[in-house]
């Protein structure tokens, strides 16, 4: 479960990485995280009722990002991001994960208003994307991925738990 551990909070470091430098989550990082949780799921099978759940919660939250999405809200690799969270979360620890993106995401817009309101994209020398770019774009990916790996400190064995 270390290798899943370390798998899963990797991937979660270099989606709030690029995300922050670039405003994009690429696609090759989901699949990473997808195979992952395959490789994971197959070498410790979880219980096929636990897979559904699991697989029902991304589901669910893929829907609801998509409404998110179509409306200009959130950004499309966040959807897939916290779509691909919630599948290795499932139903046990997923209200957690949302309640703390949550919470993340706004310390994390109040910050990046605060930053571009002084002019931070001066210092960081025009490399950081999230810093020049309009207000209205939040790099969400940093607040989704700070929120899964805060779950999966404080409440070991939330990985595959179903």
């Amino acid at each position: 479960m270390i290798f899943a551990s370390l798998w899963f909070i990797g991937g979660q470091f270099f989606a709030a990485a690029s995300d922050a430098v670039r405003m994009r989550i690429p696609n090759a990082l989901i699949l990473y995280l997808l195979a992952g949780y395959a490789a994971t799921s197959a070498l410790s099978p979880p219980g096929w009722a636990d897979l559904a759940a699991s697989v029902a919660v991304a589901i669910a939250i893929l829907a609801a990002g998509a409404i998110l999405f179509a409306r200009g809200w959130m950004g499309g690799g966040d959807v897939k991001l916290l779509a691909v969270t919630g599948l290795w979360f499932g139903p046990a620890a997923t209200p957690a994960l949302l309640l703390l993106t949550a919470l993340a995401g706004g310390v994390l817009t109040l910050a990046l208003v605060a930053c571009r309101a002084v002019g931070a994209h001066r210092i960081a020398g025009g490399r950081i994307a999230a810093l020049r770019d309009p207000v209205e774009r939040v790099p969400y990916g940093i607040a989704i991925a700070a929120a899964a790996v805060a779950v999966v400190f404080l409440r070991p064995g939330t990985l595959l738990a179903g």
